[in-house]
């Protein structure tokens, strides 16, 4: 049985009122640096922090999922490996890393089969009861003459792909799923540190941290880089605000077409950063709240249902998504 005894934070932990704290020292920012990591608008710090969050919260964590991650075989909010492992989201860090190649190369080209197994059956469908019923002359139709066999042979390989990669995955998931041995980025509660590591995906160098910096001395750069199809596409960069130090955040948050997402994300950020103040108020987090001596002390002179969000019946939920999202629109558009 995992220790639930909530975190204890440092001396160091953050506060929103740290952000007031003067900024002494010139920045020794590059062209280069100022024109990628801290580009873009910088986003306000919020003192006091605020309890927004993206709808993807809402969205990506419904109570009925919420409800079937709790009945999987050992699920607890502390499990054995999680000081040890690369990708975190709870009360104490997140921590972040991506996929290996291995893992991406799989998944792309699981994918493929995928998409291409539903592009080309309708099609293979189609063919088959047209020459089923169709009588062939001797002046035979574009239809008529189109060769069986091309169609069979791409949703064998469709086929081959999408299930023989599915297989791999499920008879050899150590070797095919994975991330990379170490973490890239770490925003710490407890520390109110962040930490950069070195590169992540060779084992001599996974978990060597080559950057330590307090969350305060951060700064938050909307940027806005277009898509393949040349529509706006949003993601945010955390930039320290002398070093050439920056966390990209886009890996664990995604990019997104509203720019009003990203700014929630980063009042999230802020508020899961705030010690002075609970954990965002997500059905992502829920289960962490006891573990924290803030949100834990918050919900008892509140009387904050424990199960608020994994209980919900789906109707009222619906409503609750609905409102934050008119929550956001008149918070960010005004």
């Amino acid at each position: 049985m995992a220790e639930m005894t909530p975190i204890t934070y440092s001396a160091e932990a953050y506060t929103a009122e740290r952000i007031e704290s003067l900024r002494q020292e010139e920045s020794e920012h590059s062209r280069r640096f100022r024109m990628s990591a801290a580009s873009g608008q910088r986003l306000p710090h919020r003192f006091p922090t605020v309890d927004l969050f993206p709808m993807r919260e809402l969205q990506d964590m419904k109570p009925a999922k919420l409800r079937e991650i709790e009945k999987m075989p050992g699920h607890t909010p502390r499990p054995e490996d999680r000081p040890e492992h690369p990708l975190r989201w709870d009360e104490e860090c997140l921590r972040y890393t991506s996929q290996t190649k291995r893992n991406f190369f799989l998944g792309f080209i699981r994918g493929v089969g995928l998409v291409s197994f539903f592009t080309v059956l309708p099609i293979s469908i189609l063919v088959v009861i047209y020459g089923a019923f169709e009588r062939r002359s001797p002046q035979a139709s574009f239809f008529e003459s189109l060769n069986w066999e091309m169609p069979v042979v791409l949703l064998m390989s469709s086929i081959i792909m999408w299930g023989g990669v599915s297989l791999v995955y499920r008879l050899l998931p150590n070797f095919a799923a994975g991330f990379q041995p170490g973490p890239m980025w770490e925003l710490n509660r407890r520390t109110g540190m962040v930490t950069v590591f070195a590169n992540p995906a060779k084992m001599r160098t996974a978990w060597q941290v080559e950057h330590q910096l307090p969350f305060h001395e951060f700064d938050c750069y909307l940027q806005n880089t277009p898509s393949h199809q040349g529509l706006p596409q949003f993601n945010r960069s955390l930039a320290h605000y002398r070093q050439e130090v920056h966390v990209a955040l886009v890996g664990m948050f995604g990019a997104t077409s509203s720019h009003v997402e990203q700014r929630a994300a980063w009042d999230m950020v802020q508020r899961y950063m705030d010690t002075s103040q609970p954990l965002p108020d997500t059905p992502l987090w829920e289960e962490f709240r006891p573990l924290d001596p803030t949100s834990l002390e918050h919900d008892r002179r509140t009387g904050r249902p424990p199960r608020y969000w994994r209980d919900m019946d789906d109707e009222p939920f619906a409503q609750k998504v609905h409102e934050h999202q008119d929550k956001l629109n008149a918070f960010y558009r005004g």
